[in-house]
């Protein structure tokens, strides 16, 4: 059986990936995955019996769309039940691998990692987005492990600003009630549900993100948790701010490249200011950072396995069907294997310098 998942935000997406055997169709359980923000679309047939995790999955992708990205936190989601998926960039990608070697890159984080000695307070604007199926958190488990205490916060507090001005007006409107609330809660860092600012501010949360990170404060979007925990982590540990970024291509040789429509000046060499991908709308950040060394970072959702990485960023690009800034890392083969087969959910981290050895040393 063959499901298509499209959401409406991508209205460019029309076309399957590519093609696959009516046999192979009829054998198996098989999903193509045509843009992101479908990943409750997924759940929807999980739960209406049309998918069988006591089943395979293969998972069809494209190089557009946010279409991996989506496919990833669907396989986490499927890997967290005991199932077993398969992404398949190509027709005959469908052979399962060995996921023994790439869950060794994956360690439980030092105590070091965790433990902060003073309370710190995390915002959680909104509730995280609803395609984070594989990125919930309990909020007693990051208080006790790692003294984060988390602290919803209405959206309304942010979308009462009601429609601004669709340039960097608004969006620094924006970031001044943003800012306005970091100061009334006193929050040492911030997630927001962001995609909910397109209907309700016609502008984007991009440039508030990327000014918070600049001032010190770790700040992410879609309200994805675990990955602020992992900024949390990044800042404690080596000072810098953290890039939130869908792994949008993966290469066998291990290159990767990273996309997101926001990141914090202080970490590019040029930077423009563009529409944001998905919605068309408001104001987003194309950056290009320099090439070097770099680690690429993750913490899982209950916080009990870490990825920490060092990689090379070769070079940016510009294409205009991904989010925004694109950076193109050089890490392992077994690193591209980790995220086709079992990576801890979507987003991760990228931090200037090598740091991998701060969160596996004393």
């Amino acid at each position: 059986m063959l499901h298509t998942l499209c959401s409406a935000l991508h209205t460019e997406v029309s076309d399957m990936p590519f093609k696959v055997s009516d046999q192979f169709v009829e054998e198996n359980q098989v999903v193509a995955v045509l843009s992101g923000g479908t990943e409750a679309q997924f759940v929807e047939l999980v739960r209406d019996k049309k998918i069988d995790l006591k089943r395979p999955v293969y998972l069809m992708v494209s190089e557009y769309s946010n279409s991996l990205p989506a496919a990833l936190e669907i396989l986490s989601y499927i890997r967290l039940r005991n199932g077993i998926a398969k992404v398949m960039q190509h027709p005959k990608d469908t052979i399962f691998p060995d996921t023994n070697e790439t869950d060794s890159l994956t360690r439980a984080p030092r105590e070091k990692v965790l433990h902060n000695d003073k309370k710190q307070r995390l915002g959680v604007v909104g509730k995280p987005s609803d395609w984070l199926i594989a990125s919930q958190v309990d909020y007693k488990e990051v208080l006790d492990k790692m003294n984060c205490e988390l602290v919803d916060i209405p959206f309304t507090e942010l979308s009462s600003l009601g429609e601004v001005d669709p340039g960097m007006k608004g969006a620094e409107a924006i970031y001044g009630r943003l800012k306005e609330i970091v100061a009334k809660y006193q929050l040492d860092g911030v997630t927001v549900r962001c995609f909910d600012l397109f209907a309700t501010c016609k502008n984007t949360g991009c440039i508030a993100v990327s000014k918070l990170q600049d001032e010190g404060i770790p700040a992410g979007c879609e309200g994805d948790i675990p990955v602020l925990l992992t900024m949390m982590a990044c800042k404690k540990l080596t000072g810098e701010p953290g890039f939130m970024g869908n792994p949008a291509r993966i290469q066998p040789d291990g290159k990767i490249l990273l996309a997101k429509c926001t990141i914090a000046l202080s970490m590019t060499e040029k930077h423009e200011f563009t529409t944001h991908f998905e919605s068309g709308i408001g104001v987003a950040i194309h950056g290009e950072v320099p090439a070097g060394d770099y680690t690429l970072v993750k913490l899982s959702h209950d916080m009990k396995h870490l990825l920490a990485v060092n990689v090379t960023v070769t070079n940016c690009q510009y294409e205009k069907n991904l989010c925004r800034t694109q950076i193109w890392i050089q890490s392992t083969p077994i690193v591209s294997q980790y995220l086709l087969t079992s990576p801890l959910s979507n987003h991760h981290v990228l931090i200037k310098g090598h740091h991998a050895a701060k969160f596996w040393r004393d």
